[in-house]
C-alpha cells in the first residue's frame, strides 16, 4: 500500500524533498557547530550527501575515498583524540555499508568462498577485542579497535566487492597515484625552498605525513606500483610519460628524505623483482625468518644482547649533517639506531612478563618505560615524539601477547 503510493510520487517532488533535507542538514550543522564550537560539524552537508551518493553506488565513493588517502591530514578531535580527514570519515561511513550488507546477507553468501586471509583476519579481531578488555588502558584499546574495524571494513571486505576486475585495479592506482603524486611536488617545492637540507627532510612533508619516515616509506612502497603501471600503456603514450616522470619524481623524494629504510627498500627492489621471477623470493622469506630466529635466540641465551648496549655519550644525533649521520650509522653509534635497541629490549621484557594478552592494544608508549633497562637508554629515551617500538612484529607480541603477535604474523602469509 505505501510502496504503491510511494511510486506515484513524481520525480520533480522527490528532487524538492531532497533539497529540503540538505538545506535543513547544512542549517542544522552550522547552527550546532557555532553553538558547540565544533568545527567538524560543518562537514555534516558533505556527509549527507556521500551517504546519499553510497546508497546510489558505493563503489564510486570508495575510490573517493581512496583519491582523498593521500592529502589527508590528522585533526584534533577533543583532548587526546585524532581523525585522518578526509580519508577516515568515509571509511566509517563503509563500516556503516558493511554491517548493513551484512545484516542484508548482501556480504557474505553461504555458496561463496570464505578465504583463509578473511578467516585470520576475523580471528586476529576477535583477539584484539578480548586483549582490548583485558587492556591496561582499556578506553585508549578499545579506540584502537574502532578504527581496525573501520579499516577492515572499507580495505578488506568492501574492497573485495569493489576490486574484482582487471579495469578495477587501474582505476584503484589511478585514483592514488594522481593526489600522491600532486602531494610529492607540493612537498618537494617545499623542500626546495629549504636548499633540500637534511636538517630540515624530517619535518617537511608534515602535516600532510606525519614525519620524513612516513613520507619515505610511502614513496618507496609506491615504486612497485608505478613500474607495473607502466607496462599497462604502450611506450611513449601520454599515460606512459606520466608515469615515467612520477618514478623519476618520486625518487628524487625519497633521495632527499634523507631515510635509510627508504632508500635500502628502493636499492633491493630489482633484487627482489628478479628473486619473485625465478621464483625463489618466498624460499628466502622463510629462510629470512629462521635466520631470525636463531639471531634472536642467540641473543637471548645468557643476555647476549647487552653487548649491543650502546655508549650513551657517543649515540647522539648528527644534526645538519648526513655524512656524520652515515657514519654513525655504521658504527653503531647512530641515536636512531640505538634507540631501537632501547625500545626493542623494553618490549621483550613486556612479552616475557604478559605473554598471553600483553598490555592491551596501543599501550606500549604507556607501559613500556616501566619495562626499559638503563643499559640502552639514549639521549632521547624520554620520547616527546611518542613513537612506538619501530617494530610491528615485536609491538604486537608486546601488546596481544604470542596469540596475538602469531596471528598477525599469519596474516602476512
Amino acid at each position: 500500500m505505501i510502496s504503491n503510493w510511494l511510486a506515484k510520487v513524481p520525480m520533480k517532488t522527490w528532487r524538492w524533498i531532497l533539497l529540503a533535507f540538505l538545506a535543513f542538514m547544512t542549517l542544522a550543522g552550522v547552527a550546532i557547530a557555532v553553538r558547540f564550537r565544533l568545527n567538524i560539524l560543518y562537514g555534516i552537508p558533505l556527509a549527507v550527501v556521500v551517504l546519499l551518493a553510497i546508497i546510489n553506488n558505493f563503489k564510486d565513493v570508495w575510490f573517493l575515498m581512496v583519491f582523498c588517502i593521500p592529502w589527508s591530514v590528522q585533526y584534533e578531535i577533543g583532548t587526546g583524540n585524532a581523525m585522518d580527514f578526509f580519508s577516515e570519515p568515509f571509511m566509517l561511513l563503509f563500516l556503516l555499508v558493511f554491517f548493513v550488507q551484512l545484516l542484508s546477507g548482501r556480504q557474505f553468501s553461504l555458496k561463496g568462498k570464505i578465504y583463509t586471509f578473511h578467516f585470520l583476519i576475523f580471528l586476529l579481531l576477535f583477539w584484539t577485542f578480548f586483549t582490548t578488555v583485558t587492556s591496561h588502558y582499556f578506553f585508549r584499546s578499545f579506540k584502537f579497535f574502532l578504527s581496525k574495524l573501520w579499516y577492515l571494513a572499507a580495505f578488506v571486505y568492501i574492497a573485495d566487492r569493489v576490486i574484482q576486475r582487471p579495469k578495477d585495479m587501474k582505476r584503484l592506482f589511478w585514483a592514488f597515484a594522481l593526489p600522491l603524486t600532486a602531494v610529492v611536488i607540493i612537498i618537494t617545492l617545499k623542500h626546495a625552498a629549504e636548499s633540500f637540507s637534511f636538517e630540515t627532510a624530517h619535518n617537511i612533508p608534515y602535516p600532510i605525513f606525519a614525519n620524513g619516515v612516513a613520507y619515505s616509506a610511502t614513496l618507496a612502497l609506491f615504486i612497485p606500483w608505478l613500474f607495473l603501471a607502466r607496462r599497462w600503456y604502450t611506450v611513449k603514450s601520454l599515460e606512459w610519460y606520466f608515469l615515467t616522470a612520477a618514478v623519476v619524481l618520486v625518487a628524487f623524494g625519497i633521495l632527499f628524505a634523507y631515510k635509510r629504510g627508504g632508500w635500502l627498500i628502493t636499492l633491493s627492489l630489482p633484487v627482489i623483482y628478479i628473486l619473485i621471477q625465478r621464483k625463489v623470493f618466498d624460499k628466502l622469506v622463510y629462510g629470512g625468518v629462521g635466520v631470525v630466529i636463531i639471531a634472536v635466540a642467540f641473543l637471548l641465551y645468557n643476555n647476549n644482547y647487552y653487548y649491543l648496549a650502546p655508549d650513551y655519550k657517543k649515540t647522539i644525533w648528527h644534526e645538519g649533517d648526513l655524512e656524520g649521520h652515515l657514519n654513525a650509522t655504521l658504527q653503531g653509534t647512530e641515536i636512531s639506531a640505538a634507540e631501537r635497541f632501547y625500545r626493542w629490549v623494553a618490549a621483550k621484557n613486556m612479552i616475557q612478563d604478559m605473554p598471553l594478552v600483553g598490555s592491551g592494544p596501543s599501550t606500549f608508549n604507556q607501559v613500556y618505560q616501566n619495562y626499559a633497562d638503563g643499559a640502552f637508554a639514549t639521549y632521547v629515551s624520554d620520547n616527546p615524539e611518542q613513537s612506538t617500538t619501530h617494530n610491528y612484529f615485536l609491538m604486537t607480541f608486546a601488546e596481544q601477547g604470542f596469540p596475538g603477535g602469531l596471528l598477525f604474523a599469519g596474516n602476512l602469509q
